[in-house]
């Protein structure tokens, strides 16, 4: 048997007479490691009041680092609708490479830009991270990736797996129930960077 140690930590790995080697092994998802080594980020609106019934671009996200950004979930809260019925349901419409519309124009940046490891102050300084105001912003190209049929007063967790390109972006955009004039809605991603090489 061949014995390989480390002199720092005193673990090692064996390799038997029938070549199999033996270790011990911490296994964490690549999510993990990423926030591990600094490079996983939470972007978030504020809370916002949604004032019409049309639908209304809340989260815009570009990623400008030379590095894929990985997508791992969405979150989306919204609150009860005032002049929706409660039995009505909100669209929620996710977006592909959209460059263009007053969500994207007004560059309103996102109210949270997080490291999602607190003893980091790393940044996606090269990305653009913008969120709505409320009112029906606009969200005009690109291509539609999904819709999904949710209800009011209630919090949804989208256990995703995008890749973002440098330059590539994903926006989210809510409508709520016919009448709504004022509901309350919240849009996250969850995110992290792929493994920088070299």
């Amino acid at each position: 048997m061949t014995i390989v140690r480390d002199p720092n930590s005193s673990t090692g790995m064996s390799v038997d007479d029938s070549g199999r080697a033996r270790t011990l092994s911490v296994c964490r998802s690549e999510n993990e490691q990423a926030t591990e080594e600094q490079r996983a980020y939470i972007i978030s609106t504020g809370v916002l009041t949604l004032t019409t019934a049309n639908e209304s671009g809340v989260l815009y996200l570009k990623n400008g680092e030379d590095v894929e950004l990985k997508i791992d979930e969405i979150l989306i809260s919204i609150g009860p609708s005032t002049g929706g019925a409660s039995t009505d349901t909100n669209t929620i419409n996710f977006y592909k490479n959209a460059t263009a519309g007053t969500l994207i124009s007004g560059a309103t940046q996102a109210t949270i830009q997080s490291n999602r490891n607190f003893t980091s102050s790393n940044t996606l300084s090269s990305s653009d991270a913008f969120e709505g105001d409320g009112t029906a912003l606009t969200i005009t190209d690109g291509s539609t990736h999904a819709n999904e049929l949710v209800q009011a007063d209630t919090n949804v967790r989208f256990e995703i797996n995008e890749v973002l390109g440098k330059g590539n972006t994903f926006s989210i955009s809510i409508e709520p129930p016919t009448s709504n004039t004022s509901m309350k809605a919240v849009a996250t991603i969850l995110c992290h960077q792929e493994i920088i090489n070299g």
